[in-house]
């Protein structure tokens, strides 16, 4: 059995995956991948590399190709048919790329390596076949087959992919992966954290958000993930914390300012996470006094080995750093525009992909997996469907794909339908709950009630604002029919 379990990856992910360990290992940047499911020429070096013998510069031009198939070491699956499969198309391609006339042909005759990265699990036999399917390579060029353990041994022998590629942690069992790579002291005190981070492992992606975080933290040592609730700034945070965790850190929630300067050790690399620092359904005027009495303390005791992540909504952030203003303390406080990072800026192929992992972790039957796959960016196409309604829908919703027969020509419609019925469900649900503030005697809102329904509102319309109307029986306007 492979030590992490690619085929949870899919094509795409497992491509990227790939193309990061090249980077890792080889210390060059190859040509970036395609994005298609098998295109043939995916990543290409014309320089020498010290491949496949670290100790010896081989001469170049390299080509890499990946091969990925479906579920290949699942139990009882039998790969080797499929693999060989897609590798007899490629040798097709190669020979029509060699006989042809032009610069491209010209690169294909000059290749001196081709490289095959599958999650196959590749036994000697297998290895033989793949080597004499491919014999139409140009004479002279090298045939290197890396196959699923491989992979998992290059992932074993850098580390730090784990933090670029955090998916990585949720391929293996989670209580064995902190056992092995985790300091019992360092697990212990970081506890906490870590179990609030464990649920998030199987559906993250690591979105442009995660990787801007992760730039602003090691530039400023602090970090302020903004946007509205349910766009994954806790998970951001989350998985942030948990890297540096496997990177030797401490992982600690920090809910006031007293549990930093109380766990706050120079002389051990920590990184706090303060989750809704002002407030997490509302604003908290006490916890935002707290924070501005002892923020420049703290900022001035975080270092390179000392991070504070924040999470907050921006009109809670304004509101705090008003306050702050009005009382001369702004000064301390680091401009928004140096630390603030939106999360809440996501894009199409971003919340597919998070689809796409949550449909994978609900572990539901094939057809609904296929539907899903298939149409995945139409329907996260939604201007409503952020990352928490992504997973109410998958798990309280998506089984209901099973009654779309993939012939009906009407499938498209029935699955926007329903994700449409799904998310204005949510809406009314999330409009609900902004009508439960307390009131006082007078019938008015308290300050910090009337500032939390003002939020609600606020939240919901931002979910709903790209909702089109729809009629019965009819497409919204927010979906495509391609």
């Amino acid at each position: 059995m492979l030590r992490y379990r690619l085929d949870e990856l899919g094509w795409r992910q497992f491509e990227e995956l790939i193309q990061l360990l090249l980077k890792q290992d080889l210390s060059v940047a190859v040509q970036a991948w395609g994005g298609h499911r098998d295109n043939g020429r995916d990543a290409f070096y014309k320089g020498r590399l010290r491949f496949p013998d670290r100790e010896i510069l081989s001469e170049g031009p390299f080509l890499f190709q990946v091969k990925f198939v479906e579920e290949a070491n699942a139990a009882g699956a039998q790969p080797a048919a499929a693999l060989i499969s897609a590798v007899r198309k490629e040798a097709e391609r190669i020979e029509e790329r060699l006989r042809a006339r032009d610069k491209l042909s010209a690169d294909w005759k000059a290749i001196r390596h081709y490289v095959l990265y599958t999650n196959v699990t590749l036994l000697p036999g297998l290895r033989s076949q793949i080597e004499q399917v491919l014999a139409v390579v140009p004479p002279g060029c090298a045939i290197h087959t890396m196959g699923g353990y491989d992979v998992c041994s290059l992932i074993d022998s850098h580390p730090t992919a784990k933090r670029a590629f955090p998916q990585l942690l949720s391929l293996r069992d989670f209580d064995v992966l902190l056992e092995e790579a985790v300091n019992k002291d360092v697990l212990e005190r970081s506890r906490s954290a870590v179990e609030e981070a464990r649920d998030l492992l199987p559906v993250f992606v690591p979105t442009q958000a995660y990787s801007e975080a992760f730039k602003v933290v090691r530039r400023h040592h602090f970090v302020v993930l903004e946007g509205p609730p349910e766009m994954g700034k806790t998970a951001i945070a989350r998985i942030l914390g948990l890297v540096q965790l496997f990177a030797g850190w401490d992982m600690i929630e920090c809910r006031k300012p007293d549990d930093f300067f109380k766990l706050c050790n120079s002389e051990r690399p920590q990184v706090f996470i303060a989750d809704d620092a002002f407030g997490h359904t509302e604003y908290e005027p006490d916890r935002v006094r707290a924070w501005e009495h002892d923020l420049p303390k703290i900022i001035g005791r975080l270092d390179r080995r000392h991070w504070l992540l924040w999470t907050s909504r921006r009109h809670i952030l304004e509101r705090a750093r008003r306050s702050m203003d009005l009382q001369g303390k702004a000064e301390n406080f680091p401009q928004p525009a140096e630390v603030v990072v939106d999360a809440s800026a996501l894009s199409t192929s971003e919340k597919a992909l998070i689809l796409y992992r949550h449909a994978r972790a609900a572990r539901l039957d094939s057809k609904i997996k296929t539907l899903v796959r298939e149409n995945a960016v139409q329907v996260v196409r939604q201007g409503a469907f952020t990352p928490e309604r992504i997973r109410r829908f998958v798990k309280d919703d998506v089984r209901r794909l099973s009654s779309i027969q993939p012939d009906d020509p009407k499938r498209l419609v029935l699955l926007h339908r329903l994700v449409d019925d799904a998310i204005q469900i949510q809406q009314r649900g999330c409009a609900a709950r902004t009508k439960r503030s307390p009131v006082l005697k007078n019938g008015s809102l308290s300050p910090s009630s009337k500032a939390a329904t003002v939020a609600g509102k606020r939240s919901c319309a931002t979910y709903t604002k790209n909702m089109p109307a729809r009629s019965p029986g009819s497409l919204s306007s927010g979906w495509s029919r391609n």
